[in-house]
């Protein structure tokens, strides 16, 4: 899945209506809804909220929020459809010109608000992937170290003492080989425990290397 890392914002004017996006991740309703509050009270004195959200899950919500019916709330989560993203919420927080848009302008407006909000968003893909616990003595860690991340693996959670734990982390099309250059340059010594699975972000640039 893909989606976005941070907060996204944007602005849009159009006829003196101010029209301000903003983006971010929310993997459960709670926090989407949660977001958009943090919006509401931050401009408190806009004359809309309109937003849409989209989880990985499948479940999707918007609302006009006092606009015409179909002009905002639709617009925002077809903006979101088209750029592929899930787990996202995009709130357009509008302050009113005085001059009516019409359904069409309006419909418009917020599209293109949430897609500038959504193109200034930075992506992510999370990846299923394994997570290991590793534990090596200090004269293989550098080169096992320099091996793991090459293989694309992220490392967590080093902890340094007698000898060094850390976790690694890998997408599931990269495991086979990176456990198998691990096992290359330790000789054999690197025994890691294996955990869990979990989406994470992984380098796609690594995939099949």
């Amino acid at each position: 899945m893909t989606t976005v890392k941070g907060d996204a914002e944007s602005a849009l004017t159009v006829k003196k209506s101010r029209f301000l996006g903003f983006a971010c991740r929310a993997e459960t309703e709670r926090q989407a809804l949660d977001a958009l509050e943090t919006r509401r009270k931050r401009f408190f004195d806009a004359s809309h909220h309109c937003y849409a959200y989209m989880l990985d899950n499948g479940v999707s919500r918007f609302s006009d929020d006092g606009e015409p019916s179909g002009t905002a709330g639709r617009p925002i989560l077809e903006a979101i459809t088209k750029s592929g993203l899930t787990d996202i919420i995009v709130v357009c927080t509008r302050y009113f010109g005085g001059t009516l848009l019409g359904a069409g302008g309006l419909a418009r407006a917020y599209f293109q608000c949430a897609w500038d909000t959504l193109m200034a968003a930075r992506k992510i893909e999370l990846v299923p992937s394994l997570t290991y616990r590793l534990t090596l003595p200090y004269d293989l860690w550098a080169r096992a170290l320099n091996a793991l991340k090459k293989a694309g693996c992220i490392i967590e959670d080093a902890v340094y003492s007698e000898n060094i734990t850390a976790k690694i982390c890998v997408s599931e099309g990269s495991a086979e080989n990176a456990l198998r250059q691990l096992k290359e340059v330790t000789m054999g010594q690197a025994v890691p425990e294996f955990i869990g699975t979990k989406l994470a972000e992984i380098s796609r640039d690594s995939e099949g290397h």
